[in-house]
């Protein structure tokens, strides 16, 4: 009977073992994995871009981070997502239980409160161009002609509330009690209503939606615009003063991180500026914080 000889191993150079031609497979596969998976090393050792999330609420400054602040951004190599609310307290509470990196929504005063009620380690990093609140007319044809009793809507959370008694103020409409810290005042805190004026509370947000219903409204600028309404058409606009310019806020202890100088930088920046002073924008007739 005839045996089959055997063949001499082939030398591990020109012929791998199986073992040996998986692993390299393996190895393959996971390299090119790796130069498709976001946040890892590109061929070229260059990092993909960064991400910040941008909290906003309705009104224009998304689109004042998404025209004069996120581009420049790019330029430095960050993606930018933006998670849109609906309301004042909701911005705040995720961006201290770190689900964004960064809002944009709030003045100082408030942000300064809110985070005071609610032990939160938030900052602001800069302030940026603000549109001011406005009283706008609903039922009633002019300010000069509201009826005695006429009822007026105002925002239902303290800071904002507070606020817009003293826009009625800066009106002629009420004078508040000069005892009183006009930044902590209280419908129960005017001192004069000559028109004897009722006031109707409502969330800040909700403002424009009953517009119809009252005799006139005062409105937080951003709300007012992202309902459509031009602060051109208000009957007064808010001369705005210190503290309530609205800034940009992060978690305290992100107040130097890298992103947040970041984007102060770029708010500091004759990039911005040129592109806030725009005529063409609506941004151009914000008013200007001392530091712009």
């Amino acid at each position: 009977m005839t045996t089959r000889s055997e063949s001499p191993e082939a030398p591990s150079e020109s012929r791998p073992p199986r073992t040996r031609r998986v692993i390299a497979a393996l190895v393959a596969c996971l390299a090119a994995a790796l130069l498709i998976l976001p946040g890892c090393t590109s061929a070229d050792g260059a990092a993909d871009a960064k991400t910040i999330r941008v909290g906003v609420c309705a009104g224009p400054y998304q689109d004042m981070f998404e025209q004069a602040i996120e581009p420049s951004l790019t330029e430095q190599g960050y993606t930018v997502k933006y998670v849109e609310f609906s309301d004042y307290v909701q911005p705040n509470n995720a961006l201290a239980d770190g689900e964004i990196d960064l809002n944009l929504f709030q003045h100082a005063t408030y942000l300064e409160s809110f985070s005071s009620q609610h032990n939160l380690d938030l900052t602001s990093v800069v302030e940026v161009p603000t549109a001011a609140m406005g009283v706008f007319l609903g039922k009633a044809g002019s300010l000069d002609q509201l009826s005695p009793h006429a009822t007026v809507a105002i925002p239902n959370d303290d800071t904002n509330l507070s606020r817009a008694l003293r826009v009625l103020q800066q009106s002629g409409l009420i004078t508040l009690d000069a005892a009183v810290d006009p930044a902590k005042a209280g419908v129960n805190d005017i001192a004069e209503n000559p028109r004897e004026l009722s006031f109707q509370q409502v969330n800040a947000e909700v403002l424009p939606t009953v517009l119809d219903s009252v005799d006139a409204a005062v409105i937080n600028g951003n709300y007012a615009i992202g309902a459509g309404l031009d602060l051109a058409d208000a009957a007064y606009v808010e001369q705005l003063s210190e503290g309530y310019y609205n800034v940009i806020a992060v978690q305290g202890a992100d107040a130097d991180a890298e992103f947040a100088q970041a984007v102060k930088g770029i708010v500091q920046s004759d990039a911005f500026k040129s592109i806030i002073d725009d005529p063409d924008n609506i941004f151009a007739g914000f008013g200007k914080p001392s530091s712009y």
